[in-house]
């Protein structure tokens, strides 16, 4: 592994400095979803003020914004992806930055922004830096909160039209300490899928209910059956969650109607697709199970959002390898996998590589993602942007 292939924070200090300002406007007016309309040009202008010529947009669908620059080397090479998604949650910011949102429930409280910032200044580093063998394709990606940007995007042939060999990608990480950053081989995040439990029985009078068939009860028994799935259905070598995490039946005026209908609904986390299959099918039987006994009619609906993400452990190794190079091994950290969705994993199961994690905490940044107190923290992006660019251009050149 040569020296000449490792990038050090310090030499992208001016990079960083640019990024944080297109950082901050990003931040200013966040978008959600996959039409990231003004995020869109945003990038795309600051692609083209690098000197970028080579860049696609709408990559995933005419509603779709995704952007993809490609940066080509001097000398051939492997292609190496690198990935930033792009877009906001419905959240009221209450940072107090000068660039807080402009934007009603519009906040980038879970540090897309500072990764878009981060690629763009691995992307200006490469163009300011030719000399090197292989061929970036940077990869702006909307819809990671529940949207499936990723999904569209690689249904939309990303990996073969730009001739991907290698997915990489970083996320902001509160718990790690800028400057510092993670790693989780194997399964890294959980599969993310959502369930919905209808009961519909006969509804009636709450004072003569031998005359209705109530939903209600159903309901309630389906709660605390689920509450056994994960403890009775999955072994405990494995990790599971099912929560319950919304319940609606009658009106709170209707105090002696006995509703129609009643309805649950929910999301479940596993990593391994066997586990992912039991619970589907354990939810399935608990409803109709439960209806049978009542009297009543039971309908399922659980959908399968975002599969488990899967670090490729050898690429773990290997980008490991590189970031201790670039930044010591004091700063780089084992930590653990968590039951939270990353559509990274669509990428992930097309082509070997890795998402990291990078650290953000310091004395002015403690809050959690998905905290209106929530600010990328600007010191991260030199941290960032150099190991994936080490990464990038050590694995151009890797053959395994």
């Amino acid at each position: 592994m040569s020296d000449s292939l490792m990038v050090k924070p310090e030499d992208l200090i001016d990079c960083a400095a640019v990024a944080a300002q297109i950082r901050h406007a990003i931040h200013q007016y966040p978008e959600i979803g996959l039409n990231l309309t003004r995020t869109e040009q945003t990038i795309v202008e600051a692609l083209k003020s690098f000197g970028c010529e080579d860049i696609h947009t709408r990559v995933g669908g005419l509603d779709v914004a995704g952007v993809v620059c490609v940066v080509k080397g001097e000398y051939p090479g492997r292609t190496i992806g690198i990935r930033a998604d792009s877009d906001a949650l419905p959240l009221n910011e209450n940072t107090g930055a000068p660039y807080a949102s402009e934007r009603p429930k519009h906040m980038h409280a879970c540090g897309h922004d500072g990764h878009v910032a981060t690629l763009l200044a691995v992307v200006n580093y490469f163009m300011k830096h030719r000399h090197f063998a292989g061929t970036l394709v940077a990869i702006f990606q909307p819809g990671e909160e529940g949207f499936a940007g990723a999904k569209y995007m690689i249904e939309d042939g990303l990996v073969e039209r730009f001739g991907i060999d290698e997915f990489y990608a970083l996320h902001a990480e509160p718990s790690l300490d800028v400057g510092t950053v993670g790693f989780i081989s194997g399964y890294a995040t959980a599969n993310a899928d959502v369930f919905e439990m209808t009961f519909e029985g006969k509804g009636g009078h709450g004072s003569r209910p031998q005359f209705a068939k109530d939903p209600v009860i159903a309901m309630g028994e389906a709660i605390l059956a689920l509450q056994t799935l994960v403890s009775r259905n999955i072994s405990p070598q494995l990790a599971a969650v099912v929560s319950v995490c919304c319940a609606q039946a009658g009106d709170p005026n209707g105090v002696s109607v006995i509703p129609q209908k009643a309805m649950i609904s929910g999301t479940t986390r596993s990593y391994e697709p066997e586990v992912q299959d039991t619970i589907e099918r354990r939810i399935n039987e608990i409803a109709h199970g439960i209806a049978k006994t009542y009297d009543i009619e039971a309908d399922v609906k659980y959908t399968r959002l975002y599969p488990a993400m899967y670090n490729t452990p050898e690429k773990v190794e290997a980008a490991r390898a590189i970031a201790t190079r670039v930044l010591g091994e004091n700063n780089v950290k084992e930590i653990s996998r968590t039951t939270g969705g990353e559509d990274f994993s669509f990428m992930l199961q097309k082509r070997p590589g890795c998402l990291f994690r990078l650290g953000m905490k310091d004395a002015d940044h403690t809050a959690p993602v998905h905290n209106e107190r929530f600010n990328f923290n600007d010191k991260a992006i030199a941290t960032g942007a150099a190991v994936l660019a080490s990464i990038a251009l050590t694995r151009m050149l890797s053959n395994s």
